[in-house]
């Protein structure tokens, strides 16, 4: 059975390459970037900067080129996406690039570094990356339900350079390594979106051989998503995710996310939150709690974002200071689009970022604000200090085409 996944990547690729005629290519992306000046409190580390994009999770910048081709007929076509950021050593990569192709107009085969977002809530969860990558995916549509059965050599986050491609050992691959996504979803336009996805886990996906239920290794998981869309201007999606599926009464954890957000014309008020829990012989709960306001005024948007996340902390990305109090020899900063518990009730995370976008016009903005980080309870990758604090001055720019 080697191989045969494989086969069916390069046959559905080749369908729909060859229905492609001449029509429109269409193209879209983004660059960001920009400076930050970062402060501590860790003793002997001084100011510095360090290249700050907001929008690229604070890796420096980030720059996507999207692209989708469509045949004349509407039956076929390939998307895919360029995008280069310096994640993990890596400076260029193909997050996805697939074919799709229609026999028919309910069923939609997909082949390649698929990222479908048929089954994404608009919330924390499944709002980018809904476990796809390297493999084939088979999508029904009939009227509001959209049901998939898709199968992948790993996951390739959209958000991110990393994909499986480096997990193909021989060019061969074993069904049974697979990682398989079953998702289903059913929309009532303009009433509510309600989504389900189960995922297996690849024993393939980061050098794993052998399954051992013993180990920590078969991370099954299951992911919930409603979103509420009856109300006008108001936005609603609750998210929960169940991991660890085989072993959950010992390792498993459940995660359960909030967004809410409500358009008052200039007016915007939203809030992000999570609840956080463990069977891995933790009592302590995590909890998150994100509101943020901004005010439109003309082409100036002030906002301000309030962060408080006890037994948890936003993900960090290495900065290039040293200091005192930095077991690694590298004091972090806050990265706002990922959240990780520690299961600490003594530790907490308090942070506020208040910051002015000037829209310079629909593709162009540049935006200006501070970040200070208050991190409280023991931490040992700083060296088991009680206190730290952290500020960041930015200045960051967007241009969208």
């Amino acid at each position: 059975m080697k191989k045969i996944l494989l086969i069916s990547i390069c046959i559905t690729i080749a369908i729909a390459g060859a229905g492609l005629s001449a029509q429109e290519l269409k193209w879209s992306g983004y660059f960001n970037s920009g400076l930050g000046l970062v402060h501590t409190d860790v003793e002997d580390a001084d100011p510095y900067l360090t290249a700050f994009g907001v929008d690229s999770g604070v890796y420096g910048y980030r720059f996507r080129l999207n692209g989708a081709y469509t045949n004349a007929a509407a039956n076929a076509g390939v998307k895919f996406r360029f995008q280069s950021q310096y994640v993990s050593n890596q400076l260029f990569s193909l997050p996805y690039v697939y074919g799709w192709f229609k026999p028919i107009d309910m069923l939609t085969l997909n082949g390649g570094l698929v990222d479908d977002g048929t089954w994404n809530s608009g919330g924390a969860l499944l709002n980018d990356d809904v476990g796809e990558g390297l493999g084939v995916l088979a999508k029904l549509h009939l009227g509001g339900l959209d049901a998939g059965l898709g199968a992948y050599l790993g996951s390739n986050g959209s958000g991110s350079n990393n994909h499986p491609l480096a997990n193909l050992k021989d060019n061969t691959i074993d069904p049974e390594d697979l990682k398989y996504v079953f998702s289903l979803g059913y929309t009532m336009e303009d009433v509510f979106k309600i989504v389900a996805s189960l995922r297996t886990s690849s024993r393939t996906n980061g050098g794993i051989d052998e399954f051992d239920i013993k180990k920590d290794t078969h991370n099954d998981q299951t992911i919930l998503g409603f979103k509420l869309m009856a109300v006008p201007k108001l936005t609603a999606v609750l998210e929960v995710k169940a991991d660890h599926l085989y072993k959950f009464g010992d390792i498993g954890t459940l995660f359960i996310y909030e967004t809410l957000g409500y358009d008052l014309g200039a007016l915007d008020l939203g809030l992000n939150a999570g609840q956080y829990a463990t069977q891995a012989d933790k009592d302590d709960l995590g909890l998150m709690f994100d509101p943020w306001v901004s005010y439109t005024l003309g082409k100036i948007v002030p906002r301000l974002d309030v962060l408080y996340f006890m037994a948890g902390k936003p993900s960090y990305v290495a900065s290039t200071t040293g200091g005192k109090g930095s077991s690694s020899g590298k004091y972090n900063f806050l990265n706002w689009e990922a959240y990780s518990p520690v299961w600490d009730s003594d530790y907490s995370v308090l942070a506020f970022r208040p910051s002015v976008k000037f829209n310079i016009d629909s593709n162009t903005s540049v935006e200006v604000g501070d970040i200070v980080n208050l991190e409280t309870g023991p931490d040992k990758a700083y060296g088991g200090e009680d206190r730290r604090l952290t500020n960041i001055f930015y200045v960051d720019f967007v241009w969208k085409f």
